[in-house]
């Protein structure tokens, strides 16, 4: 299978700016704050996708002219570990009205975005933790008896400015096939998971 192009864009990019960091430093030069920033990359699963009984779509249609901002992933019992998709620090941990949490980690050397893990129980993170990629955050929140629920965001910016993202722009190869694999077996959810480029969240 060839790798994603965008997938294999962000790896590129990434790589060509940590070659222009290193090449700054050989000249005794630096390169400015703007410069070296970079981009999430995701690249564990945040559940077990094997478990996953449904999984709607980044853009997908809730409500009317309301699109989902999210990979939303739904397992067949509610005790799955979720994971972080990519390294970063844990800088907020919101209470939810379902009796759950919603985490947010700003990724590591990418400070314009924001990584957002929606319900999620049995915390074993705190804040201000800096978490690696596949370290488990908590376990999956309940939906219905029997079915849990989780779901993952990427926004840029912040305030009235931000925007959602399709994880599939950040993922790895091997992340975004193993979703594209998942998606695959609930063919009447559409026909990618990302349905539109971006969300306004």
């Amino acid at each position: 299978m060839f790798p994603d192009r965008r997938s294999s864009c962000r790896v590129l990019q990434t790589i060509l700016v940590s070659l222009g960091a290193t090449l700054a430093a050989c000249r005794g030069t630096s390169t400015s704050p703007t410069a070296a920033a970079s981009v999430p990359v995701l690249s564990a699963p945040i559940v077990d996708l094997a478990l996953l009984n449904d999984f709607l779509p980044f853009g997908f249609s809730r409500t009317p002219g309301r699109l989902n901002p999210t990979y939303e992933l739904y397992t067949t019992g509610d005790t799955a570990s979720v994971r972080a998709a990519g390294p970063g620090t844990v800088i907020n941990i919101l209470a939810n009205p379902e009796a759950d949490s919603e985490v947010h980690i700003r990724p590591s050397d990418a400070a314009d975005y924001l990584i957002i893990y929606d319900h999620v129980v049995s915390l074993q993170i705190a804040m201000g933790q800096s978490v690696a990629a596949g370290q488990v955050l908590g376990r999956i929140g309940p939906w219905v008896p029997g079915v849990g629920r989780t779901e993952l965001q990427v926004n840029r910016g912040s305030g009235q400015s931000a925007v959602a993202l399709c994880p599939k722009d950040f993922g790895t190869a091997d992340f975004n096939a193993a979703h594209d694999a998942a998606f695959g077996r609930f063919p009447t959810r559409g026909a990618t998971v990302c349905l539109t480029n971006s969300v306004q969240p």
